[in-house]
């Protein structure tokens, strides 16, 4: 049996996992804390196995503390993270085993290693990301967006710029244009959408589009647990889906 401490118990991603789990017979759900209760990392009795983390960026970094100070392996699922918060939580590696993942689901990733290959064979073509998720999504572009735009730019030699606001980029300049070696990112908002993604290589004569759509928030929970199960196994350090897929 896991005992899992979730951070992050009332929100979307937490309701579905209690939910979830509480289906399962080796995982169970020790703790839930959320803003509400956040002072419980104060009064925990029995240490989890394992914290899962899907809140927000300031959340991460309580349950961060808590994790270093009582040495437990923790899954980090939470986005919108800064160059700074990403320097922490190496930093808190080294104390601790962490998974950090923008993204929780095993075939997304695949769909990014596939676009960063068609990325570098197809040199002459200009690249969009497109994502669209629910409205109650605080972070644009998605992380998933920016992993994929990422591991696109780390296998063509990181030529690429990201363009986040092509609507201010151009209204500097009016004669400014997409450039070739840059990636724009759009990022959809509205309803009750879990999550799309869509690469496009746009040229002059063809377009090859590549889209991932979540239907449930299962494919998250699942690919959480599986990183439960890696990361109470291994040493500190950072580990992310590369090494849990690899």
């Amino acid at each position: 049996m896991i005992n899992i401490l979730l951070n992050g118990c009332n929100g979307n991603m937490g309701k579905a996992m209690i939910q979830y789990v509480n289906t399962l017979p080796n995982f169970n759900i020790l703790y839930g804390i959320d803003k509400e209760n956040s002072n419980l990392f104060h009064s925990i009795n029995k240490k989890p196995d394992v914290i899962i983390d899907f809140s927000t960026v300031s959340a991460t970094f309580s349950a961060l503390n808590y994790a270093v100070e009582n040495l437990v392996p923790i899954v980090i699922a939470t986005t919108g993270f800064s160059q700074n918060d990403i320097k922490k939580i190496n930093e808190f590696s080294e104390a601790i085993p962490i998974f950090k993942s923008s993204n929780m689901s095993y075939s997304i990733h695949l769909v990014s290693n596939i676009a960063a290959n068609l990325a570098k064979k197809l040199k002459n073509m200009d690249i969009e990301i497109i994502e669209k998720h629910h409205r109650n999504k605080k972070d644009a572009p998605s992380g998933t967006a920016l992993m994929i735009g990422n591991a696109i730019n780390k296998k063509c030699g990181k030529k690429y710029k990201f363009v986040f606001d092509r609507c201010f980029h151009t209204s500097i300049d009016n004669n400014t244009k997409k450039s070739k070696n840059e990636i724009g990112f759009s990022s959809l908002r509205g309803g009750s959408l879990v999550g799309e993604h869509s690469i496009l290589f746009l040229g002059e004569n063809e377009t090859i589009e590549i889209t991932h759509t979540a239907y449930s928030r299962n494919i998250y929970i699942e690919g959480a647990l599986d990183a439960a199960r890696f990361i109470i196994t291994k040493k500190n350090g950072l580990y992310d889906m590369e090494d849990l897929v690899g």
